[in-house]
């Protein structure tokens, strides 16, 4: 059981997971073709799954048993830095490590919500159309714009959406690096045409572990700027 706990508290061991999920995804990247490969990214992760053959998706179910490995790996071991050096070194040097932990485990928990809940779907849409966001919510389509070079080649486009049913005049502006955020979901422009008429292909997204993506990408970044401190503090040649 001591030489069990010290592969699972090892840094090592969780370099080596996280290669290992790496290869695996690697692998699924070339493997994964044709329709199964389409639909992973308009269903939630764990649907797909279900509806996969294993031997298409053997690769996927062993990156998430590697991950729940990294986990267990990245808990153990950071509980047993801080039952070992608490007490015994300063604050940030005591934390920093885990704060980069923390990050990471928002980061998996995040996907692990998104892999049940997240949506995506596409509509063709036209000036003056109606939409519904599928919490029910209603917009139009006010104008679709489309900036056309003088050599006939599109240069960008954008979307004006009324968003407030009650009050037409409320316009927000979408253009493909900047989407309108209501409540869970997301819209994004993907394509435009101005012929044969004005038309604009939008994509609705929900990520419900988007919040906590971000703050998993906080944590991770104040704890390496931390540990990034401390090493510069404790260099000689600095």
């Amino acid at each position: 059981m001591k030489r069990l706990w010290n592969i699972l508290i090892s840094l090592d061991f969780g370099l080596w997971l996280l290669a290992l999920v790496c290869g695996a995804l690697a692998i699924g990247s070339f493997l994964l073709k044709g329709d199964y490969a389409a639909a992973i990214n308009f269903m939630p992760l764990f649907a797909w799954l279900m509806e996969v053959p294993v031997v298409t998706s053997w690769w996927l179910w062993l990156a998430i048993a590697l991950l729940a490995l990294l986990v267990i790996n990245t808990l153990l071991c950071s509980g047993e830095t801080l039952r070992q050096r608490y007490g015994r070194t300063g604050l940030v040097s005591l934390c920093a490590p885990q704060l980069i932990h923390v990050g990471f485990l928002l980061f998996v928990a995040a996907h692990l919500i998104s892999a049940f809940g997240a949506s995506v779907q596409q509509i063709e849409v036209y000036e003056g159309a109606q939409a519904r966001l599928p919490d029910g919510k209603q917009f139009a389509v006010a104008a679709i714009t489309v900036d056309i070079s003088p050599k006939g080649m599109p240069r960008g486009f954008s979307c004006q959406l009324a968003t407030d049913p009650r009050n037409p005049a409320e316009r927000t502006v979408i253009s493909p690096n900047h989407p309108w955020f209501c409540g869970d979901y997301g819209v994004y422009i993907k394509q435009a045409e101005r012929y044969p008429y004005p038309r604009a292909l939008l994509e609705i997204h929900r990520e419900p572990g988007g919040s906590m993506a971000l703050a998993g990408a906080i944590f991770f970044m104040i704890g390496n700027v931390m540990v990034l401190w401390l090493r510069s503090k404790n260099d000689p040649n600095q």
